[in-house]
């Protein structure tokens, strides 16, 4: 090499050294700009989110609080008393689960902008309102303790809810309440991304209202299911027994429904539904008549041999194949039972003084018919029950199954006998046939002029000859 192109060679390393520093450089101050952003925009950022996470409780907390607020209440038996904020567009259940709810709310000290933000939310969309488990649970356990009242300037309004039925209403129950949490919660996930299972007013609406039959199946298929994606054969007759029995207590004791028939009988309501009656003695019929049948007919068309698992589609779709098919809705039969006892209580929006006024009443057919069908055990006598009613029908069964073995041993044993009578009794009417055919030839003979004259003399004791049957016959035939 020589040396022009050492010079050469040298200015160029030189200048991509000289690049190179400058890239470095250039790269060093874009970091520390950025490095700089990044201090600035955190030191914008952490007081506000400082603020908002010391202003702002998640939901799940309000609940909570909300929650021990009303266990106190209950602890100490006071009375909790609330005031209507939504009017009467609601289902009598919902405007006091909401109400209490408010009430609730009122409660809490302290992020007063937050709750009041909170509390006009669910007044102006109450079908967004949600409750926890144990929010929900202990509001049950308030109405059922009867520690709910309206305010006294309400009382006077005759369309206020009469709170006198919600300790027996079904949602409420405490064999109950769970079942319809467990199978309405949805998950929900909180600006604070914490999860938590809750029961929205939307949910307890749409089983109430029934736009469509999915939305029963749904809730049947959960409630089986216990929220899984299928449904195994052995997860459905575990669960379907589980729901039997459920239901056959429900019926056995006393209820919402059952209670106000009685009490219009006494003449003590003035609550005449016909209507409501009649269904709840559907309801109930069909349940203890056809419960072992579907069961039955359930199984065959839910699973077979090479389908074990059913997911939700599929219930849906064969559910309704077989309440067609049976002329039955017997898995919907909670859900109508809820559906009836709102409006039941929604009909009961009327004052106290109204109330207690004695009028005439024709509901006592329907307590006669209740109280009947209460005494019948849906197991119909199978041998998994072992109630009075299931033994006496049992030992019906088994008498008369011994009745019909007797009578079939002694045919067996008169058989030749039988068959001899049999004989007897073709020759006898051969006889009688001949007898009424002579009987006729000769009231034609005696119709003659020239025959006639001494038809006084012949044909009388002829006649009684004719007449006159066998002795033995005639006893044998006795």
């Amino acid at each position: 090499m020589n040396p022009l192109q050492q010079l050469y060679f040298q200015a160029i390393m030189k200048q991509q050294e000289l690049e190179k520093v400058k890239q470095e450089d250039q790269v060093q101050r874009q970091n520390q700009e950025i490095i700089k952003k990044q201090q600035l925009l955190s030191l914008v950022l952490q007081p506000t989110s400082n603020i908002s996470e010391k202003q702002t409780w998640p939901l799940i907390e309000i609940q909570n609080r909300i929650t021990q607020y009303f266990q106190q209440q209950v602890l100490r038996g006071e009375v909790v008393i609330i005031k209507n904020k939504f009017g009467n567009n609601l289902p009598s259940f919902l405007n006091v689960l909401g109400n209490l709810i408010i009430n609730g709310l009122d409660q809490l000290k302290g992020e007063e902008t937050q709750i009041g933000i909170l509390k006009s939310q669910f007044i102006n969309q109450p079908m967004n309102i949600t409750m926890s488990n144990s929010l929900f649970k202990t509001l049950s356990l308030l109405l059922r303790s009867s520690l709910v009242e309206f305010e006294r300037d309400q009382l006077s309004d005759s369309r206020q809810i009469n709170l006198k039925y919600f300790s027996q209403f079904l949602l409420f129950r405490d064999d109950f309440c769970d079942i319809f949490f467990d199978s309405l919660y949805q998950y929900q996930i909180s600006q604070h991304k914490q999860v938590s299972q809750q029961l929205s007013f939307y949910q307890l609406h749409q089983l109430i209202i029934k736009e469509t039959e999915d939305v029963w199946s749904t809730f049947i298929y959960k409630l089986m299911s216990q929220q899984q994606k299928q449904l195994t054969k052995e997860q459905f007759l575990l669960q379907f027994n589980n729901y039997t029995i459920l239901m056959n207590n429900f019926f056995k004791k006393s209820n919402l429904i059952f209670d106000i028939v009685e009490n219009t009988v006494k003449q003590t309501a003035q609550l005449h539904s016909d209507q409501i009656f009649q269904e709840y003695l559907l309801i109930m019929g069909s349940f203890k008549a056809t419960t072992q049948d579907f069961l039955k007919k359930a199984i065959t068309i839910f699973f077979n041999d090479t389908n074990v698992v059913i997911d939700l589609q599929e219930f849906i779709k064969r559910t309704k194949q077989i309440h067609n098919q049976m002329n039955s809705s017997i898995l919907y039969i909670l859900p109508m039972l809820i559906q009836l006892e709102s409006h039941m209580i929604d009909i009961t929006k009327f004052n106290e003084k109204q109330e207690t006024q004695i009028i005439k009443n024709s509901s006592n057919y329907y307590l006669r018919m209740i109280e009947k069908l209460k005494n019948k055990c849906v197991y119909n006598g199978e041998q998994n029950c072992s109630c009075k009613k299931c033994q006496c029908v049992r030992r019906n069964r088994n008498s008369a199954n011994e009745s019909q073995r007797k009578k079939r041993e002694a045919l067996e044993k008169i058989g030749p006998l039988q068959d001899a009578f049999e004989e007897i009794q073709k020759k006898v009417r051969k006889v009688e046939n001949e007898n009424e055919n002579l009987r006729q030839l000769l009231t034609q003979i005696f119709q003659d002029p020239q025959v006639s004259k001494l038809a006084s003399s012949f044909i009388e004791p002829l006649t009684k000859i004719i007449s006159d049957t066998d002795p033995g016959i005639e006893s044998y035939e006795c």
